[in-house]
């Protein structure tokens, strides 16, 4: 087909004109605000989303074992000496293995040091106990109790030293009040877990100050919590352990209520006590789990009462949410030694926890002479 000259004519307008036109158009489009590109500059003091502040971490959840007093002086310490190092905890270790693994160290583990003047009741536990501790897998020990300076600041000097060689990590007691206060941080895969210990028992000399030894103390529980809340904002997960309440007791006191729900209004995920020598009842609040007293542990004993204990298994997503407890009942014997046990023993420790437990009682489930807490449809609240 045959094109006019007009036709061609026009072709030859046309094309430079639809050049300028797509120059004017792109020009347009890099100038629009909803289409242009604006490079960005982060800033680490800006407060970011909370969708984009904090990625999921890929452990989505982990095992917790943990148990009350760990003591490795008088019986307890003549008995690894004639047994060795693995005594104290070999008929439970299978069930301490967990990757938080946790105890209250109420004696020292030092050969330095001279007893404190005035104090009743004085512990030194033997060096030998750190090969104890690593044996049965603790990674995790609170020292906030009235036996953590008892052979002075030299012994927990060297106490805080060989715990940190072998790896345990530790908190609550210290040459100051800074070291005192001090959380331990555990990463456990991508999460980082904190954990926090304090004391309302405090001997006249365990008070810390800006240059003197002591224990955290438990006392103000507007100053414990304004602790967990700076922690709170640092770590995935947060654990709370306290020395409290009255010895022999099978209930909490008020004092222990009021810091327990202290304490999880501030942001603890798990909050565990000891100190009475005896166990005493669970509660929930908040959805989070609150054990007032796991008893003795390792601990030579002088009634029936304060043999009965448990070993607490728990397993924590990485919201601070417990999925599933199991409560192992354990029995001590008169020199220290803990025993799982089955049976008519286990019976008589799990129907007293329940019986303390009060209305928290529903939510322990028999299961093959232990008790289970089954949280994995999350409807605990």
């Amino acid at each position: 087909m045959m094109r006019s000259p007009n036709y061609r004519f026009y072709v030859a307008i046309s094309l430079p004109l639809l050049v300028i036109a797509g120059y004017w158009l792109l020009s347009l489009a890099q100038n629009d605000p909803a289409q242009k590109k604006v490079p960005v500059k982060v800033n680490s003091q800006a407060k970011k989303p909370e969708s984009a502040a904090k990625k999921i971490p890929k452990t989505k959840d982990f095992t917790i074992a943990a148990v009350g007093d760990v003591m490795f002086d008088r019986r307890v310490k003549s008995a690894i000496e004639a047994n060795g190092a693995n005594w104290p905890f070999a008929k439970t270790a299978s069930k301490l293995k967990a990757e938080l693994s946790i105890a209250n160290l109420e004696s020292s583990l030092a050969a330095a040091g001279t007893p404190t003047k005035g104090k009743d009741v004085v512990f030194q536990g033997t060096p030998k106990g750190i090969d104890s501790l690593t044996y049965a897998g603790f990674n995790l020990v609170s020292l906030a109790n009235n036996h953590a300076l008892d052979y002075g600041l030299v012994s927990l000097k060297e106490t805080r030293t060989r715990l940190k060689k072998h790896g345990i990590t530790f908190t609550g007691a210290g040459a100051d009040k800074s070291e005192a206060y001090k959380p331990a941080l555990i990463k456990i895969g991508d999460l980082n877990v904190g954990f926090l210990s304090f004391s309302d028992i405090i001997p006249f000399n365990s008070f810390p100050s800006e240059k003197s030894p002591g224990i955290a103390p438990a006392r103000d529980s507007t100053k414990v919590a304004s602790k967990i809340k700076a922690l709170r904002k640092k770590v995935d997960i947060v654990i709370v352990s306290f020395h409290w309440g009255i010895e022999y007791d099978d209930y909490p006191n008020g004092k222990q209520k009021e810091l327990a729900v202290a304490a999880v209004d501030a942001g603890a995920d798990l909050v565990i006590g000891h100190h009475p020598h005896v166990t005493q009842g669970i509660a929930i609040y908040k959805g989070k789990l609150i054990l007032y007293s796991l008893g003795n542990f390792v601990f030579d004993r002088f009634k029936t009462k304060t043999a009965q204990t448990f070993i607490l298994r728990m397993n924590m997503n990485y919201k601070g949410e417990f999925s599933f407890v199991r409560i192992i009942p354990v029995f001590i014997s008169s020199s220290g030694q803990p025993a799982i046990v089955t049976g008519g023993e286990a019976d008589s420790i799990l129907t007293r926890l329940k019986q303390i437990s009060g209305k928290y009682s529903k939510f322990l489930k028999d299961d093959n002479s232990t008790f289970v807490i089954d949280n994995r449809n999350g409807n605990i609240k």
